[in-house]
């Protein structure tokens, strides 16, 4: 009798947590949170989000939309492929390894040759976005503010001369925020 009471209950948190997976397709909004581990990090850790041109705003979100083309891509509202690919973005000087990454941008036009591919890891709690080999967190000068409008974003790059974020920065994870039906595209 204890049994078919308490398993019930050890079993609840497996079956609620939703597939991540299943969440992110569609169109979406990339909410950017303060992140302080996978477990922790949640909605209510949300400093802004992504603009329309790839950059973390203090709240003017765009709506992305994630193409499953191989490979699966990030498309801005201008009509072209996100990704950090843009030499014209600026570099993140401030970083060991990441000095010469470029910030996140998007582009007007559809991209030829896109190598980024951009997925969610299932047994997370919510549908955090990643990229390359396992990119999950993400690199920003400082949280925007209503002065402060628009800020680059950079791939997070860590090593044994950096074990860390950039020192001064703080570390981002990307939340996919569902917009509509969440339709395949």
């Amino acid at each position: 009798m204890l049994l078919s009471l308490t398993l019930p209950l050890l079993l609840a948190p497996l079956t609620m947590a939703a597939d991540v997976q299943k969440v992110f397709v569609g169109r979406g909004e990339i909410h950017v949170l303060n992140y302080t581990s996978f477990d922790a990090t949640g909605p209510a850790d949300k400093i802004g989000c992504l603009n329309e041109f790839g950059l973390l705003t203090f709240d003017d979100c765009a709506v992305f939309t994630r193409k499953e083309k191989n490979p699966a891509f990030l498309a801005s509202p201008l009509g072209g492929a996100c990704s950090f690919r843009n030499q014209n973005m600026p570099t993140n000087k401030d970083s060991y390894y990441g000095k010469d990454s470029h910030a996140w941008s998007c582009r007007e036009s559809p991209a030829d040759n896109l190598e980024e591919v951009y997925y969610t890891v299932r047994g997370f709690n919510y549908p955090f976005i990643c990229n390359g080999n396992l990119g999950c967190t993400y690199d920003i000068p400082n949280a925007p503010t209503p002065e402060r409008r628009v800020q680059p974003v950079w791939q997070f790059f860590w090593g044994s001369h950096q074990m860390g974020i950039t020192p001064g920065h703080l570390e981002v994870v990307w939340l996919w925020v569902p917009v509509g039906k969440g339709d395949r595209e």
